[in-house]
């Protein structure tokens, strides 16, 4: 590698025009600007997710970790002090059931979490906060809500509204092809 090349070169400037072209003869048909938004959220999102955990690590979690806690907390909040089913936090997180079952086994094992039997059914398992989980949840809410805060923060109100809709039609849209 030359030593003034970044290994992965953001495609803006000479080297954007070099991508472009790129695009054209692999892909005649495909929309240049698609392909380019597409590397731009790929990025901002492993950005934004880097930057969290290199705050959560003081806990020892990852965001993963971090956002089973959440739904976990958010869900005693709205009702669910029985605890939720993995299944279920499978899918508020959209992820795959062994993962959320790894996730559960880690959690569980640093005594931020409890798997119980299910009260009426004995067959299932409901997971529930421990207080250590809710103390550790507690103390990195209020800073990970301010981090993304400045995150977004060179947006305007209205631009960062066009983007939240933007974004929630292309996930519903993905979700829908994932189906």
């Amino acid at each position: 590698m030359k030593p003034h090349m970044h290994p992965h070169p953001h495609p803006d400037g000479q080297h954007r025009e070099h991508f472009l072209e790129f695009i054209r003869q692999v892909s005649p048909e495909a929309d240049p600007t698609s392909v380019l938004l597409f590397g731009q959220v790929q990025r901002a999102s492993s950005y934004l997710i880097q930057a969290v955990e290199k705050e959560l690590d003081t806990a020892g979690l990852s965001w993963a970790k971090f956002r089973l806690l959440m739904n976990l907390g958010r869900a005693e909040k709205h009702g669910a002090a029985e605890g939720v089913q993995p299944s279920e936090l499978s899918d508020m997180q959209g992820i795959s059931r062994n993962t959320v079952s790894a996730l559960i086994a880690s959690l569980e094992e640093d005594g931020l979490i409890s798997r119980e039997l299910h009260g009426t059914d004995r067959r299932r398992f409901v997971i529930r906060l421990t207080p250590e989980g809710r103390k550790v949840l507690k103390s990195k809410l209020n800073g990970q809500f301010k981090f993304v805060t400045h995150c977004f923060a060179m947006f305007s109100a209205t631009e960062r509204q066009a983007f939240l809709d933007f974004l929630t039609r292309l996930n519903q849209g993905l979700s829908e092809k994932a189906k």
